[in-house]
């Protein structure tokens, strides 16, 4: 990946969307796995020379006139996914039709870039809120915390959610889930780094499993003594990979699996285990993780009651806009969630892009995300 001259953005008096925009010039950066996913993967449908980069926070340089709430100057955090207008489908619900940074309009990565509707995408960054915590709030903790409302968690009712991946976007769903008051909550993780398995139970696990080979890494219950699940005779129809994960979860469960699964992370068999450790007649799984390639994902037939199980699934972007990152940012003021502690590499100078996208890409032990100051 070798940088590239691109003309400035500019405010153009004869664009009338331009009146509702702002150049900014970034402060904070951190490349995400779909960058590393478009640059070493293939990019996708983008077009050619778009800039990448949907992760940040930044300094206002200029406004459009009909801009109110942001001032040059401001530092804002900028959302990941931009809800579009007057189209409105990103506040309709429908987040895959909204822009979004790098994806169809330029992204963070140049000296100057420009963000619509700046009123609804950019938010000041609130004293009290560290950047390592609004940086991680855009992306992070956006889209952890929409795989959990999307499953319609509610407070009270003693559901259980399994989280499925153990990087960045899964640690803020297990975050969330306890937030919106889950009942239980596992996760399914690496055993390659310890880091992973703390972070997963600062954040709210109670059992954490390997993804690899079933163990339980940890067990809040066994310190507070609770009953285990009756012994459940499991068909072996209902772990169509033999997937030792899905076992473990099945003996937990006493063979009813979860009532929720978000699903963070994985690969192409990721949804035949999710589909096996999904509860009957209610299950809902949500997906927020990128599916690289092309082809078609599988679903077993068993664990789907030969089409009558009632399991939902949902597959979706992120939500975004303004509303959604001053709500992430109430849920950091409140105390009811910290994303800084994702941040555990730290770089200097926009020269070090490369090399941060590189180190992204490799996901070296001890790595969770890089803060890359400008």
């Amino acid at each position: 990946m070798e940088p590239k001259e691109a003309a400035a953005p500019v405010l153009d008096p004869a664009v009338p969307s331009d009146a509702y925009a702002a150049i900014l010039k970034p402060a904070f950066l951190s490349p995400c796995s779909s960058d590393a996913h478009t640059v070493y993967a293939g990019p996708g449908p983008r077009r050619e020379g778009l800039i990448l980069g949907h992760e940040g926070l930044a300094k206002v340089v200029e406004t459009g006139s009909a801009v109110k709430d942001i001032r040059s100057g401001d530092l804002v955090a900028v959302s990941a996914v931009m809800p579009e207008v007057p189209d409105g489908h990103g506040h309709e619900g429908s987040h895959f039709s909204a822009t979004k940074l790098g994806r169809n309009i330029d992204g963070m990565w140049s000296e100057l870039f420009k963000v619509p509707m700046a009123d609804m995408n950019l938010v000041p960054v609130p004293e009290g809120i560290s950047p390592e915590a609004a940086l991680m709030a855009v992306d992070m903790m956006a889209t952890g915390y929409t795989a959990a409302e999307a499953a319609e968690i509610h407070a009270g009712a003693g559901e259980s959610v399994l989280v499925i991946g153990s990087g960045a976007v899964a640690l803020m769903a297990v975050a969330a889930a306890r937030s919106l008051g889950a009942g239980s909550i596992y996760c399914i993780g690496t055993d390659k780094d310890e880091l992973n398995r703390r972070l997963a139970v600062s954040y709210g696990a109670e059992i954490y499993i390997s993804y690899r080979d079933g163990r339980i890494l940890y067990d809040e219950r066994k310190e507070r003594t609770d009953p285990a699940p009756e012994a459940a005779v499991i068909d072996p129809r209902a772990n169509a990979a033999g997937d030792p994960a899905v076992g473990t979860v099945l003996k937990l469960t006493g063979g009813e699996g979860v009532d929720r699964i978000l699903i963070c992370g994985g690969g192409r068999d990721t949804y035949i285990a999710a589909c096996d450790m999904l509860r009957y007649g209610s299950g809902i799984a949500v997906n927020v993780a990128y599916i690289e390639g092309t082809g078609t994902v599988e679903l077993p037939i068993f664990s789907l009651g030969r089409g009558m199980a009632g399991k939902t699934f949902k597959f979706t972007l992120s939500r975004g806009g303004r509303v959604w990152t001053e709500r992430m940012f109430r849920e950091i003021l409140d105390g009811r969630t910290d994303p800084s502690a994702l941040v555990t590499h730290r770089m200097q100078g926009f020269d070090r892009i490369p090399e941060a996208l590189e180190l992204m890409h490799q996901r070296p032990a001890g790595l969770i995300k890089i803060m890359l100051e400008v």
